[in-house]
């Protein structure tokens, strides 16, 4: 029996490091910003409106994104950012991935570009129930010259609380997340 529970005993830790080092199977689908090998580390969080925003990853110098049913380059760069979307309040919320823009970039290709967001498979909106917490990839197209230097986050206007007809305080703006992107492929 010692020979059986010393299996037991290192079974777990391994299957733990190979999962953790991307071991397990499955397919990424394709270049994805977890897909980097320099770590970063994921922002604080940050709160507007009823939604917490916790930036995981951001990444700047993408050469294409791939997904199940197409593939495609950027006119200039992609930029890819993985959001951490968290609906800490008992009722429902809406998240809009219009609404999260990359900072250090203007105009339109500040907003996620559509095409990619399709092709990653990516919801425009959300409705999230009470206390719930969700992972999403935001992707941008901008110019090769750009240098973003974080993400700017915008929660919902929904009313304060359940008896009110008030909308809770956010930033007209959204919010600042500052991070440096990482180098893409």
């Amino acid at each position: 029996m010692p020979t059986a529970r010393l299996i037991r005993r290192t079974a777990a830790p391994v299957l733990a490091l190979l999962l953790l080092t991307g071991c397990g199977g499955g397919d990424s689908g394709g270049s994805t910003p977890s897909s980097a090998s320099p770590s970063q580390s994921p922002s604080r969080a940050y709160k507007d409106g009823h939604l917490t925003f916790t930036v995981l990853s951001l990444r700047c110098g993408i050469t294409g994104v791939t997904g199940s049913h197409a593939d495609a380059p950027p006119q200039g760069q992609f930029c890819a950012a993985r959001l951490r979307v968290e609906n800490r309040d008992p009722n429902y919320h809406v998240y809009e991935s219009a609404r999260q823009h990359l900072a250090g970039v203007s105009g339109d290709r500040a907003r996620p570009d559509s095409f990619a967001m399709a092709v990653r498979r990516q919801s425009d909106t959300v409705k999230l129930g009470g206390h719930t917490l969700m992972e999403v990839e935001l992707w941008y197209d901008v110019p090769k010259d750009a240098k973003a230097t974080g993400l700017r986050v915008s929660g919902d206007d929904d009313p304060s609380s359940f008896t009110s007809t008030k909308p809770i305080g956010r930033a007209p703006n959204g919010v600042l997340v500052p991070m440096k992107p990482l180098a893409g492929n």
